[in-house]
């Protein structure tokens, strides 16, 4: 007898469940992605215990008859595609007929469903086989229930996380979906306890405001673009907005929840250097395209997408989220917060180590009332529109008060005072100039009569004709003298004077600590270290010409408002906020 066999249907489903089902939020997507495909208007989420007692989804989609829905626990059947054409033009969330069959191999499954007003059907199942099949009630749609996840294979039970961490992964991914489908109405409840509730209009502004605190909501900037192949649309929070993950970050296609890090690095390349280290903002991506030029079908989940063209959407993301940045006024407004319950309803995604909501925080004033936020439309600007000219002065008019602990810069503007961080503002202008100098197609070099040398080690050494052509681009000549020094032939003009040697030795360091990094980064990453090291320090004093030249070269710069590592470089205080604080007026 051969050794190969093919496995029974049982076994091949709790095979295929590892793939699809890999904890609560995983079950409660597909269930989701199921109830949007029936076009549901509204669909209801009930956890016990977080999911691990029960999960129930209830949705007023089609539903289905008594045939189809004992059909629909086989393995691969689907009335989502028929024909290898339909994979090619995949409109639905869900259509590879894995998911109702793996989680009935893995879970105690009770199905209630019906087509409008008829007498419905139910079945439940065990393991994967129909135990019991009766009359259920008529109400059109869908009411699943899914009970005791993962009984009958505890290996996995075991491995999932606390009860909370997975509320959390299920919250974060009914957020997301909501955000998809704003037009439906979504429901969350966990033990009776509301987490989610939309409207279903529409709005995705809406949307965002049952997830967030108010105060977020008023600093999002909404952005809309296209080309030739894509339309993105969206919102994204001000720099002074940030979470400590890239959680927040969601990324819609075709009304599809999608993960791409490509994409995601196309929008952090747009706030680069105005975020800090290890900090990311909140952003709402919609992208529209063709279904001819992506694949949906490279995952088990359907989490990944191949996009065609892939490219020219993140050049599209990263202009438009940078130009949408260079039109605002992004001074951060110092605002004095009262202790309050949190505005924002439903689960609380404050993270851990961010600072106290009831402490002193950065925030962006708010500049509209809530209604009329709630309202707005996304600015269009699509390549088919006039461009916004950039404003000249992105600062404020400032009057110099005086200099504080060495460090502090204090200025007087119309209505609020200012104080800026010499060295955050001092990076931010020789960042600026280092990286224009270094990013000239053709950079001036200045040719050594005497050649002066660095000390490395064999291994830098090397490397070094790794580097060459990249040390060429800046406009930096060397050669190797010995296997452990190297000679520098010329450098470029903007060398400061007196100090060529560190400058060379840290470009030359930077580039070999890098491995296959593009030239832009590559400079951008000099720019920014060499800033750092060659910028006035804190606890120096200032004269009125040295602050005079500061301010005016601050005004120049493309972004005048974070050093190149996203530390703000002025703040403001505003008049009511110092009269609040002195309680000459009422907050």
């Amino acid at each position: 007898m051969g050794k190969i066999r093919q496995l029974d249907e049982t076994l091949s489903n709790m095979i295929a469940a590892g793939e699809v089902v890999e904890n609560m939020a995983s079950v409660v997507k597909e269930l989701l992605e199921n109830a949007i495909d029936a076009d549901a208007k509204s669909v209801e989420v009930h956890l016990r215990d977080a999911g691990f007692k029960e999960i129930a989804v209830i949705d007023d989609g089609e539903g289905m008859d008594k045939d189809d829905l004992r059909m629909a626990f086989k393995r691969h059947a689907t009335s989502k595609i028929k024909t290898h054409h339909d994979l090619h033009h995949i409109g639905s969330l869900g259509f590879r007929g894995e998911a109702l069959p793996s989680i009935a191999s893995v879970a105690k499954v009770e199905v209630d469903a019906s087509l409008d007003n008829r007498a419905g059907a139910r079945i439940v199942v065990h393991n994967g086989g129909i135990v019991s099949e009766e009359q259920g009630d008529a109400r059109k749609g869908v009411k699943i229930r899914i009970k005791d996840l993962f009984y009958n294979t505890p290996a996995r039970l075991k491995h999932l996380k606390s009860e909370q961490r997975e509320l959390a992964f299920v919250v974060d991914y009914v957020n997301k979906i909501a955000l998809a489908h704003p037009h439906i109405r979504f429901t969350l409840t966990n033990n009776g306890k509301t987490l989610l509730k939309t409207q279903g209009d529409g709005d995705v502004l809406k949307v965002l405001h049952q997830i967030y605190p108010l105060d977020v909501i008023k600093n999002m900037l909404p952005f809309e673009n296209k080309n030739q192949y894509f339309t993105i649309k969206g919102y994204m929070s001000k720099p002074s907005h940030t979470r400590s993950s890239r959680q927040h970050m969601t990324l819609i296609t075709n009304r599809r929840i999608i993960r791409n890090n490509k994409l995601l690095n196309a929008a952090l390349a747009a706030y680069r250097t105005y975020l800090p280290v290890h900090k990311y903002p909140i952003l709402y991506l919609e992208i529209e395209v063709d279904p001819l030029l992506i694949d949906v079908n490279i995952h088990p989940q359907k989490l990944s997408v191949k996009f065609t063209e892939e490219a020219s959407l993140r050049k599209l993301i990263e202009t438009t989220l940078a130009s949408r940045l260079q039109e605002e006024d992004l001074i951060p407004k110092v605002k004095r917060t009262e202790e309050k319950p949190s505005e924002q309803s439903g689960f609380d995604f404050t993270d851990a180590n961010e600072p106290s909501k009831h402490a002193s925080t950065l925030e962006e004033e708010p500049s509209r009332p809530q209604q009329e936020l709630l309202q707005q439309e996304p600015q269009k600007e699509t390549s088919a529109s006039k461009p916004k000219p950039k404003p000249k002065q992105r600062l404020p008019y400032l009057s110099y008060i005086g200099q504080c602990f060495g460090t502090y810069l204090l200025f007087q503007g119309e209505d609020s005072l200012y104080i800026m961080d010499q060295h955050a503002a001092a990076e931010r202008i020789r960042y600026e100039h280092y990286l224009s100098s270094m990013s000239r197609s053709k950079p001036s070099i200045r040719n050594l009569l005497t050649p002066f040398t660095l000390s490395l080690s064999n291994r830098e050494i090397l490397a070094h004709d790794s580097i060459v052509p990249t040390l060429q681009s800046f406009g930096l000549q060397t050669e190797i003298k010995d296997e452990t020094t190297l000679s520098i032939l010329a450098h470029p003009d903007w060398f400061k004077e007196g100090e060529e040697e560190e400058y060379a030795e840290r470009m030359i360091r930077l580039l070999m600590s890098e491995e296959e990094v593009s030239v832009a980064k590559m400079i951008d990453k000099v720019a920014a270290d060499l800033a750092c090291k060659h910028s006035v320090r804190a606890n120096k004093y200032l004269n009125k010409h040295e602050i005079d030249r500061l301010v005016k070269d601050l005004r120049q710069c493309d972004n005048p408002f974070t050093c190149p590592h996203g530390r703000p470089t002025i703040l403001s205080f505003s008049t009511r906020e110092l009269e609040t604080m002195f309680q000459r007026i009422q907050s």
